[in-house]
Parts: C-alpha cells; sequence; structure tokens
C-alpha cells in the first residue's frame, strides 16, 4: 500500500467495478496538473457486490467433483481485476504524459465512505457512471474540456481554496461558462476570480446547501463538473449520498 505524496495537496479518485472512461481519466489528471495536485487512485472492491454474489441462487456444480462454486462470485473477481489493470495502466500513462505525481492503493467498502475515512486534507474527484444511453446535452460555443463548470459556495465567507481551485481551472482554459451556486451574493473578488473574457459567469443566490438540497443537486448535476466545498456534504445519510452519486450526471469534485 502507497501513501499520497507528502508535502503537496492530493485528489483521491475512487475507482470501482464500473470502471472509469478515458475522457474522463484524462479531464482528472488535466485538473490534478492544473491544480498541482498530485493522485491516489483508490482501487475499490465494493463488499455491497460481493455479498450480491454470495446469494445462495448464484452457485452452480461443477461436472468434476461435483462441487459448488459461485458463478457470480467468480464473474465479479474476473471484472475487479480486469478494471482495476485496465484502468491502472491507462492512469500511469495519463500521469506521466502529464507529469502528474501517482500512486494507488486498494481498499474495501463504498465509495464515499471508503474515501471519507482517509485524511480529511484530500480532495475527492467522483467520476460519473458510465452510461450506455447517455447523451451529451447540447453546449454553443467553446471547446473546452469542462464546457460547464457549477461550483457551490458555502455559507461562510470564508474558503478560499474552493475560489483558487475553480479560479486555477478557468484561467487554464479548461473551462467555458461558470455557474454559480450560493445562498447569498457572492463577493465582487469572488465573480473577478472566475471571470475570463468569452466566458459567462452565472449565479443562482437562492441555493441553500442543506442537505436535501445538494444531494439533489448531485443526483441531478447539469454541469460537467461540479466543485462542492465538503462542508455542503455534512448532514447527508451515507446511503442517501452514494445513491446521489451512483446517479449523477456529471462528474464532481469535493473540495476540502
Amino acid at each position: 500500500m502507497t501513501t499520497e505524496p507528502i508535502g503537496r495537496r492530493t485528489i483521491l479518485v475512487p475507482i470501482d467495478l464500473h470502471g472509469i472512461n478515458r475522457g474522463t481519466l484524462e479531464i482528472l489528471v488535466r485538473i490534478a496538473r492544473q491544480l498541482d495536485q498530485g493522485l491516489i487512485g483508490l482501487l475499490l472492491e465494493d463488499i455491497r457486490l460481493q455479498q450480491v454474489a454470495d446469494l445462495p441462487f448464484t452457485t452452480e456444480i461443477t461436472l468434476i467433483g461435483g462441487r459448488e462454486r459461485s458463478l457470480l462470485r467468480d464473474h465479479l473477481s474476473q471484472r475487479h481485476s480486469l478494471v482495476n489493470s485496465d484502468t491502472r495502466r491507462l492512469l500511469h500513462e495519463l500521469a506521466q504524459r502529464d507529469q502528474v505525481e501517482l500512486s494507488f492503493e486498494d481498499a474495501v467498502g463504498s465509495r464515499w465512505l471508503t474515501a471519507l475515512e482517509r485524511d480529511g486534507h484530500l480532495d475527492i474527484f467522483f467520476p460519473a457512471r458510465q452510461r450506455w444511453n447517455a447523451t451529451t446535452p447540447g453546449y454553443r460555443g467553446k471547446s473546452a474540456a469542462i464546457k460547464r463548470l457549477g461550483v457551490v459556495l458555502p455559507i461562510t465567507q470564508d474558503y478560499p481554496k474552493l475560489i483558487a481551485t475553480a479560479s486555477a481551472l478557468v484561467t487554464s482554459g479548461l473551462v467555458g461558462d461558470i455557474y454559480v451556486l450560493s445562498n447569498r451574493p457572492p463577493l465582487p473578488e469572488e465573480l473577478r476570480d472566475l471571470y475570463r473574457p468569452g466566458h459567462q459567469v452565472r449565479v443562482q443566490a437562492n441555493f441553500h446547501c442543506d442537505a436535501d438540497s445538494v444531494a439533489e443537486l448531485i443526483r441531478r448535476s447539469p454541469y460537467d463538473l461540479l466543485l462542492l466545498p465538503r462542508d455542503c456534504l455534512q448532514g447527508i445519510a451515507p446511503d442517501v449520498l452514494e445513491m446521489a452519486l451512483d446517479r449523477a450526471g456529471g462528474q464532481v469534485l469535493v473540495v476540502n
């Protein structure tokens, strides 16, 4: 097992049986490079899937020896190994190309709870689930990697890391238009840091960072990347948050 690079901030990305497509990994590595952060790939074995695999109706009797074995468990084990090796290889290739520091760890558990158990200073990147019927919303204008960036400002006005993260992504040219959600009018300097000529900054000043609103935002996010302060996730039940992340149509970056 390896640990996060010492002396710099790091982004943790959980990797489970669902896998992560190349386009998303490329965006993740570019984000890490622009923020000058390392990456940790958390290779997850989801205990919930293993529990399903152990149900009695998922077994077969082998012709030689008459022994039982779990079809689903064997399939999940093979799938887990394949996804891990493919994602690890691809992420290593991309990180090496962009000179981003990278390490991997193995863990057992669900995405959010396992990531939450880690050091609270880590940022956490949750890729959207891959769906065969997914369609990209129409977008006119810039060919940015992150066409729509959603930024949730916390109730308190002291969250410089969140603004600095969004500003770095905007300055790098990765971002198209910016959507700021807050329960207060943003400070002028916050909007100034997010503005880039030729791009729009839209503000919704009536968004409440309560548990229900944040979970619903994650679940129905219209943004390619949603920046969330970790404080906004407090009070959301773990199973509700896991379900919202599973259904999210866009990527989520939790900023500490």
